[in-house]
């Protein structure tokens, strides 16, 4: 537990979150703090570190006085990897993804005021099923009403008429850009229940959910880049996220590193991460150009009082 509680005062002293009554102070360069295998020339090792995220690994001759990063704290190692900055608005590519029925997870999706997103796959509730993926994908950052019309296809790829509306906004969890959030989550509610399946497209269909694990192997299927394989470098993180109104900070979340290349890109928010296993681990909602981020998926069930399919 010395790790964790390394980590909650590092939060404060980095990110800017309150933690047990501590002042909140921050370095800018520092984008998320979390704890996983440290590494070594970009390798992991089997030993575990209080993680530091960074905007750009700077020489230490070049960090200001007050913001260099300690080897240790309390006892725990660190390790300084450089991620970029977090955020749910990276371009989309110009890639075209077609109506589908009946609709499945991997799919292009949105609320009728945004681009597109990923439909991630179906929760149910007291025997209702729902479309489970990102608040800002089916509820545009909160901006979205009760009943509003969810298009598949997403906008960006030609869901504009009344043929491509599938579903209706039911409800999300607001997100709080004032103190911390733990997941970037709604569900909608489909017009008719035919029009969807349990099934992931290239995935299959899921085994219900678990937390992921550090080194864990998982794959997604997402509206961009489809099928990919990744590995969980991090279950445990705190990390500032940029949205279109400004940052948010996000509390238990966990990384994904690309197997091959990016796990993720823009227009895979909402893909459902998924276990070997079969397993619903997380939810992706965020990414740098070298980490996916996600929420647990257990985090999200509670969230929304829904279970997935």
């Amino acid at each position: 537990m010395k790790a964790a509680e390394a980590k909650q005062v590092c939060e404060c002293l980095y990110l800017g979150v309150d933690v047990q009554g501590l002042a909140p102070s921050s370095d800018p360069n520092v984008v998320g703090v979390g704890i996983g295998r440290k590494e070594t020339r970009g390798q992991p090792t089997e030993e575990l570190a209080l993680k530091f995220y960074v905007r750009q690994k700077l020489h230490p001759l070049l960090v200001q006085d007050g913001q260099v990063i300690p080897s240790e704290v309390e006892g725990v190692p660190t390790d300084v990897i450089e991620a970029g900055e977090f955020s749910i608005w990276r371009p989309l590519p110009p890639i075209y993804h077609r109506k589908v029925r009946p609709a499945m997870g991997g799919l292009s999706i949105g609320h009728y005021e945004i681009s597109a997103g990923t439909f991630g796959c179906l929760a149910r509730d007291r025997g209702d099923a729902y479309i489970l993926s990102n608040n800002h994908v089916l509820a545009n950052e909160g901006r979205g009403a009760e009943g509003d019309p969810i298009l598949q296809p997403g906008r960006f790829d030609g869901g504009k008429t009344d043929k491509d509306v599938l579903a209706r906004l039911d409800t999300y969890v607001a997100l709080d850009p004032e103190g911390t959030n733990v997941v970037d989550a709604a569900i909608a509610q489909p017009y008719d229940p035919e029009d969807v399946t349990p099934d992931i497209i290239n995935v299959g269909r899921l085994r219900g959910s678990r937390l992921p694990g550090i080194d864990e192997k998982v794959m997604k299927s997402g509206r961009t880049t489809r099928v990919t394989h990744g590995t969980v470098t991090d279950v445990d993180v705190t990390l500032r996220v940029g949205y279109s109104s400004g940052s948010m900070i996000f509390q238990d979340q966990f990384l994904v590193r690309g197997d091959k290349g990016s796990f993720s890109a823009g227009g895979d928010s909402g893909s459902t991460i998924v276990s070997y296993d079969g397993h619903a681990v997380g939810l992706l909602f965020a990414g740098s150009p070298f980490f996916t981020v996600a929420n647990k998926m257990t985090n999200v069930e509670k969230a929304l009082d829904v279970k997935v399919a």
